[in-house]
């Protein structure tokens, strides 16, 4: 029975429960496990990389290299970099729906290249109770706003409700903290939605009954294995058998058990056991994880780690969207709502220490690439897009995860010192492949 409320009247009376059966997928489910780690790795993989982009090739030295070495000094609890803080940030947004990055000043006597560090929260340390109308504002599910809508700050619990133990003295009480020091990384689906649900919702009843499915066919499977022989006799169960039905302790065996031989009343045939055919569970089983596979934006490939029924082209259809449904949650989703604002973060701390004059947040991320399909008619793909125009030279080595200024000055360093020796990699006059000579007849 469909209803007409809001998306946050939907959401809100389902976060908690959605969120845990997800984070038990996540855990215990092997499907669940390979989605959460495939798309933080396909997303992130060893990170999504800056370049400064101020117009001043002195001033984005200066920044690079003092965000180079920020990168292991990020966390609060110093117990990862920031591109494994990425792949995190990417993995709770897709297994609890939504995930928070508090950001922290720190003072000089820290001793940090960069006086800032961030903390990553799950989702259950907003206030989800706190719904209510303000003089000056209102508030959702936890999320804070002013008369015409725009966020002015979260409310936060001092520790996740589900802790083992205390970890501050505001325990359960929850405080309001600045928008300007919370990060709300999430994929909204409804306009006006101020909260988000787990991916997993859409498959949540499928994977488990994948799970019953496979769990009800391993139990027939058994006990069509345990029972052999069926033997009738004139005096029924009490007459002799083949063999002791009491254990050393006399007490009468019941159960089941491989080989076991029952007897049945008097008068009854003997009757041997033949296992009944199992029906085509695994066609069963693909078709399902196809479903969860189209559910979760990951290919069936990927899900399921199945090759078998893939040729190259199904494989390369797949891949390409797959490709898509992941540049789309970078650059809509997790680009502007948590790299940029870090970025914008860091660059006026560096503006603060007077490292650079004035805050200019140009940069440019640089995404790892996609594995290539066919390297070599890609390569060609890129020496064409790159002679008409429609990519630079520095945009096609950036879409390789790798910094253009970087690449240039390797092939500057190593390109003199490769003449010096005589070493060329490519026969002078040739521009591609097909413009190669011919090898010499034998």
């Amino acid at each position: 029975m469909t209803v007409g409320s809001s998306g946050n009247a939907e959401i809100g009376p389902a976060l908690a429960i959605t969120r845990a059966n997800a984070r038990d997928l996540a855990r215990n489910n092997p499907y669940g496990k390979r989605a959460v780690r495939e798309w933080g790795k396909r997303v992130v993989d060893y990170g999504i990389t800056p370049q400064a982009d101020t117009g001043n090739v002195g001033v984005n030295a200066i920044i690079d290299e003092r965000w180079t070495r920020w990168v292991p000094w990020c966390m609060s609890d110093r117990r990862m970099p920031f591109y494994a803080a990425q792949k995190m940030i990417v993995r709770s947004a897709f297994e609890s729906g939504e995930c928070l990055v508090r950001m922290w000043d720190r003072p000089l006597t820290d001793g940090l290249p960069v006086p800032f560090q961030i903390q990553l929260l799950e989702s259950d340390y907003l206030d989800t109770s706190k719904t209510q109308t303000l003089e000056n504002g209102y508030i959702i599910q936890g999320v804070q706003f002013d008369p015409i809508g725009r966020i002015v700050g979260y409310w936060l619990f001092g520790q996740h409700p589900g802790d083992v133990v205390q970890t501050s003295t505001r325990g359960l009480t929850s405080k309001l903290i600045t928008a300007d020091r919370v990060l709300h990384h999430c994929e909204l689906e409804r306009p006006g939605d101020v909260r988000a649900v787990t991916r997993f919702a859409a498959v949540m009843n499928k994977l488990r009954d994948i799970d019953e499915c496979a769990d009800a066919y391993i139990v027939r499977a058994k006990i069509e294995a345990c029972m052999a022989m069926f033997v009738g006799q004139p005096e029924g169960p009490d007459g002799a058998t083949l063999g002791p039905i009491t254990d050393s302790a006399g007490r009468k065996i019941e159960g089941f058990a491989p080989g076991m031989i029952a007897y049945g009343q008097a008068g009854q045939k003997p009757e041997f056991f033949t296992p009944s055919g199992s029906g085509d569970f695994a066609a069963h089983k693909k078709s399902e994880l196809r479903e969860v596979a189209t559910g979760l934006d990951i290919p069936y490939v990927v899900l399921a780690d199945d090759l078998s029924d893939v040729n190259y082209s199904s494989y390369r259809g797949g891949a390409v969207a797959y490709r898509e449904a992941i540049d789309e949650y970078r650059w809509n989703w997790f680009i502007p709502q948590v790299l940029d604002p870090i970025w914008k973060k860091f660059i006026d701390t560096l503006a603060m220490m007077g490292v650079i004059r004035e805050p200019i947040y140009g940069v440019k991320w640089n995404p790892p690439p996609f594995e290539l399909l066919d390297r070599k008619n890609e390569a060609e793909a890129d020496e064409i897009e790159l002679r008409l125009g429609k990519k630079s030279w520095p945009q096609l080595i950036g879409e390789q995860g790798i910094d253009p200024e970087k690449q240039y000055a390797d092939v500057a360093s190593w390109k003199p010192r490769l003449d010096k020796a005589g070493v060329t990699f490519t026969p002078k006059g040739v521009t591609n492949a097909q413009d190669q000579p011919a090898a010499p007849a034998v």
